[in-house]
């Protein structure tokens, strides 16, 4: 009996060690690959000649050591009525860098914030051109209210001199009173330092802020995971000649980008006018749903 445990136990495990064997060898399908050779690490207003901005954006690829491989494509958002959406079409297929204007810094394969003509680097320097002529990397003007926001510690406070991530303006935080208050409508020049969530707001001795402090609802969003944003302007259909903003932040890593919606609501008081407060609406989408992306592009 003793001779037979052995020999069933010896086939158990000549069994264990041949199945083993064998899971060694199976072969598996590859992991999908996600996105192409080219990958958006910066996205701007687009600013054709002197227009002004009209919710066209430019998304780039930056980060390639020869300029024949930095690309770029212009996307436009689409519209309802007066109204623009959350996605957009593609309007230029994707093109080299050089087809913008020459002679691209080849050095340079990430950016902060701008328009198409104009493309900040950081915070003392900056890209641009004027058709026809070719890029020109230099640095910013040190008397500008531009270079005072981001390079004073009166106004850039900690941050002075740092990288930024995005620059727009936005409205004031508004809080109807218990009493009548009049409502007059104001906005602060946002300056963006995503990775450490905060925020300047250009006003002497303002210091920095919490970005989950920009607007109520703004911890919705993940501010240390975003890397660029854009605006547009618009007109709201049931609001005539009265424009509200509409705000992007992209998550390039995580594939994901947010709107923010400025709305208004209303608060009536007893023998006084209603009084019209900003609000706002924040919504998150993958990267897929913003455009059909060109062949070749997509997520690293």
């Amino acid at each position: 009996m003793k001779k037979y445990n052995h020999s069933l136990t010896g086939i158990l495990l000549i069994g264990f060690l041949l199945f083993a064997g064998c899971k060694k060898t199976t072969i598996t399908s590859p992991a999908q690959i996600i996105g192409g050779t080219n990958h958006p690490n910066f996205i701007c207003q687009h600013q054709p000649a002197s227009a002004s901005l009209n919710g066209q954006f430019v998304f780039f690829d930056l980060d390639h050591d020869a300029n024949k491989d930095k690309k770029y494509f212009i996307v436009a958002l689409q519209k309802n009525g007066l109204a623009f959406g959350d996605s957009c079409d593609v309007i230029q297929a994707p093109k080299p860098i050089d087809s913008l204007a020459l002679n691209w810094p080849a050095q340079i394969k990430a950016a902060a914030f701008g328009t198409t003509r104009n493309i900040l680097t950081d915070a003392k320097n900056a890209v641009t051109f004027s058709a026809p002529d070719p890029w020109i990397y230099n640095q910013l003007n040190n008397t500008t209210n531009l270079y005072r926001k981001l390079n004073d510690p009166v106004y850039a406070a900690a941050k002075a001199g740092a990288k930024p991530f995005g620059n727009n303006p936005y409205s004031t935080n508004y809080y109807p009173q218990a009493t009548y208050t009049d409502y007059r409508r104001a906005f602060r020049d946002i300056v963006y330092y995503f990775k450490d969530g905060i925020y300047t707001d250009n006003s002497a001795n303002g210091g920095v802020k919490l970005l989950d402090t920009l607007f109520v609802g703004a911890n919705a969003i993940n501010w240390i995971s975003i890397d660029h944003t854009v605006y547009v302007d618009f007109e709201r259909i049931n609001s005539p000649n009265r424009y509200f903003r509409k705000y992007f932040y992209f998550d390039f890593t995580n594939w994901k980008y947010y709107t923010v919606n400025e709305t208004e609501a209303r608060k009536d008081y007893l023998s006084y006018p209603s009084v019209n407060f900003i609000q706002w609406e924040v919504k998150v989408y993958s990267l897929n749903s913003f455009c059909k992306w060109p062949v070749g592009w997509g997520k690293k």
